[in-house]
């Protein structure tokens, strides 16, 4: 296998864990527990969060520089850095959380699909601590999205559903 292909499969892998995890979440759940400092975020952070990191090393290695897909408002709320969510931190709807990571993923894959061997070793426009070359920042993208897996069983386990596996 090639190292791009081997990407693609991490990546692939990745996401198909976390929709197997999180794809049967209610509205009402993906935004519990709200405020709690306890638990993992909720399943609409996460979700926000994955998205901005997909669409931090799109922007980081894509060139030109694409525009950021994760709107303001949910960068504002899930990006590194951000606030804790509270109670009254407000998501978009499910579906278009979904369908936001399905974008950034879509994206990130077809970035990688573009880029030669030489590629996958160039340097993020700007230094950047998580991210030293695009091809480690794919895989080390996949690394944290099967992070934030665990956070989703967490929560899974907090609001009683049913076990996974």
């Amino acid at each position: 296998m090639k190292l791009k292909d081997t990407l693609r499969a991490i990546s692939n892998d990745a996401r198909g864990w976390l929709k197997a995890w999180a794809r049967d979440f209610t509205e009402t759940e993906a935004t519990e527990p709200a405020g709690d400092n306890q638990a993992p975020h909720p399943l609409a952070w996460q979700l926000g969060h994955l998205a901005c990191t997909e669409d931090d090393v799109v922007g980081l290695f894509s060139d030109p520089v694409l525009p950021p897909l994760v709107p303001a408002a949910v960068r504002a709320a899930c990006a590194t850095g951000a606030p804790e969510p509270t109670a009254e931190t407000r998501f978009p709807p499910l579906a278009e959380l979904w369908s936001l990571v399905d974008r950034t993923h879509e994206r990130l894959l077809a970035m990688l699909d573009g880029a030669s061997a030489t590629d996958l070793d160039r340097l993020p426009r700007v230094d950047n601590p998580f991210f030293r070359s695009l091809g480690q920042a794919v895989y080390e993208a996949a690394l944290h999205e099967n992070y934030h897996v665990g956070q989703v069983g967490a929560l899974r386990r907090r609001l009683a559903k049913p076990r996974m596996g």
